[in-house]
């Protein structure tokens, strides 16, 4: 699975894009795995990144709304 791009924000508050980025690509990769696994999924749920404005940053709904996805799919073992 290819490392998601959301939409780029820069006058409203949004994600560090590099952090959301080296998460979802970590997360990804242990994601893989065919079991649940409530840690991860845990993991997922508690991530936090920091805000940023006035530059190029994620939409913070679009990055949570992928998040809560692939929280599912962690805890599901999807």
């Amino acid at each position: 699975m290819t490392t998601p791009r959301f939409t780029l924000v820069r006058f409203r508050e949004g994600y560090d894009a590099d952090e959301v980025d080296a998460f979802v690509a970590t997360v990804e990769a242990e994601i893989g795995r065919a079991r649940p696994d409530p840690a991860l999924a845990d993991r997922i749920r508690s991530a936090r990144f920091k805000p940023r404005r006035l530059r190029p940053s994620y939409d913070m709904g679009e990055v949570d709304q992928f998040l809560d996805g692939l929280q599912r799919r962690a805890a599901e073992g999807r």
